[in-house]
């Protein structure tokens, strides 16, 4: 599936149970969602939601977009009860990622995740979340 901006196209790949998007030329957010949420709902039994897989999505690579000089990758990988969402950028200060007094972001982030943080390498910085599916019920008879 190819996303387009005003830039470049952008490919969606699908790997084993993940997704790839390069996020090089920006591609529009809502673009990215779709197309992640298209990938994930493939491989999901049809009674999955992903709310809140979403929101931390649109979360780490909106930051990355406003925050970073260069974005980089956005990977996403799924098991039965967890999506790993992983963001890098070129920008290998780790420190820069951190809670805003008036931001609510990483917060948001911190309370949708079974775990979230950064880790650094040669080329730039990861931001990452583990999201756990069962905070979002799936099914027409769960709240």
């Amino acid at each position: 599936m190819n996303l387009s901006n005003n830039t470049e196209d952008t490919s969606v790949t699908d790997g084993s149970g993940g997704a790839t998007v390069d996020l090089t030329g920006r591609p529009d957010l809502r673009s990215v969602r779709a197309a992640i949420q298209a990938e994930l709902v493939l491989t999901a039994p049809p009674d999955d939601r992903f709310g809140a897989v979403l929101l931390v999505l649109d979360e780490l690579v909106g930051n990355a977009y406003r925050h970073s000089t260069a974005p980089r990758l956005l990977r996403v990988g799924r098991t039965p009860s967890t999506v790993l969402i992983e963001v890098s950028d070129r920008d290998a200060v780790a420190g820069a990622v951190r809670l805003r007094p008036a931001g609510f972001g990483l917060r948001l982030i911190g309370q949708l995740s079974l775990d979230w943080g950064v880790r650094t390498d040669a080329h730039g910085k990861t931001v990452w979340a583990l999201v756990p599916l069962d905070l979002c019920p799936g099914g027409p008879d769960q709240p």
